[in-house]
């Protein structure tokens, strides 16, 4: 169970992080993946409407999929600041989203959905099996009777290959500075990655700020999953590798799960 301290934790994590994190993820190409996340909707709901997004950062997302159909969106994310900066692009775009702060281990929407889903590996950063059944315990009681649940979690097969190319990283973006190093404890399956921002005056240029982010994220296996999903009131519809229909296998690198209710 998420202790209190952890929820704590995520929250002042994610409110440091959130004036560069559109930055840190520029490199990540949304329309593709918001394409894909539509079409498993159009595959295995279509006529579904009702969308909550976990963990839905500043909104990205959330913005592209109200482009693609007649969705009515809930996002929610546990950082106020990241919900925060969201309400100001929805309201930049005229976007008719609901947000919401939500701890996705302690969901607690007035309302069922026809489709809930949860992307950027946003799994990964639950690091025990009981946060993981608080959420797949709070799915189950905002999932509509024919609702699915569509998540993604990257495995011991990428983070190897991706930790060497984000360790070293170093980027500006407006009146901030910021590096990263990434490693990979395989032993353990902890992939680390370490941030360190640093805010700049914008007339002199000299630092008026610092500080450091530690993000550590649990690299499941494909196994372990199943057999949590197999102990929890879902069942698994499919299970895609990477960005395709393609059946995933235990040498998937990312593997993004349907699930509907048993």
């Amino acid at each position: 169970m998420q202790t209190e301290k952890d929820r704590e934790r995520s929250e002042v994590i994610y409110n440091k992080l959130a004036p560069v994190y559109d930055h840190i993820m520029k490199d990540v190409d949304y329309e593709d993946w918001t394409d894909y996340i539509d079409g498993i909707i159009q595959y295995h709901h279509p006529f579904g409407n009702r969308v909550l997004e976990l963990a839905c950062g500043t909104g990205t997302m959330a913005l592209a999929m109200e482009k693609r159909d007649d969705y009515d969106i809930t996002a929610t994310d546990v950082s106020a600041e990241m919900i925060r900066m969201a309400r100001q692009k929805g309201k930049r775009r005229k976007s008719h989203i609901t947000w919401m702060v939500q701890d996705m281990c302690r969901l607690n929407v007035d309302k069922v959905f026809d489709i809930i889903y949860m992307v950027f590996d946003s799994l990964n950063y639950l690091h025990t099996k009981e946060q993981i059944f608080s959420v797949l315990r709070g799915v189950s009681d905002h999932l509509a009777d024919d609702g699915i649940f569509i998540f993604d979690f990257t495995t011991p097969n990428y983070s190897p290959k991706i930790a060497p190319l984000l360790d070293g990283e170093h980027n500006a973006h407006r009146n901030y500075l910021y590096t990263r190093s990434s490693t990979y404890d395989r032993k353990n399956g902890i992939h680390t990655n370490h941030f360190v921002v640093e805010k700049k005056d914008p007339v002199s240029g000299r630092s008026i700020d610092r500080f450091e982010e530690i993000h550590k994220q649990r690299i499941w296996s494909f196994q372990e999953i199943k057999i949590m999903i197999m102990q929890s009131n879902l069942r698994i519809l499919a299970a895609y590798e990477d960005f395709d229909f393609s059946d995933a296998s235990d040498n998937s690198d990312r593997i993004t799960m349907v699930l509907c209710l048993e």
